[in-house]
């Protein structure tokens, strides 16, 4: 028996027994397999989106000891960067996409985190409930 189940407009298909047989071996059923499947994708557009030069930036003002600065300013050039600008971006981008990986890695998280934005959950309640458990 085959199984459909419609996600975002996109219709997924699976054999019945495969669909058991990922639920006994993963732990996760063929709507769960769907949604990681859909996120995955939804993922591969942000990367695209962040990848692009022409994307919109803000400026912002940050406050750093000065001894932190002149460490930025003399690794900067060994690291490849032009300078302490750019080393500090890079370190935030390499920052962040390890806690997205590790936050949103996670696929079946991320699915109840978003299915508790979905039914209005204030996302500070989201934030402390996952502070608490890490």
């Amino acid at each position: 028996m085959t199984v459909s189940y419609l996600l975002n407009g996109i219709r997924f298909e699976w054999d019945s027994r495969k669909a058991s047989t990922n639920l006994r071996k993963h732990g996760i059923n063929f709507e769960t397999a769907c949604e990681v499947f859909f996120e995955r994708i939804m993922r591969i557009n942000d990367l695209k989106k962040r990848l692009r030069k022409d994307r919109p930036t803000t400026t912002i003002s940050l406050k750093l000891p000065d001894d932190v600065l002149d460490d930025l300013q003399r690794i900067a050039p060994l690291r490849g960067c032009s300078d302490y600008h750019a080393l500090i971006r890079a370190y935030i981008s390499q920052s962040l996409r390890a806690d997205l990986e590790r936050f949103e890695g996670n696929a079946e998280v991320s699915v109840r985190i978003e299915s508790l934005r979905r039914h209005g959950v204030d996302k500070t309640i989201i934030a402390t409930a996952m502070a608490e458990v890490r």
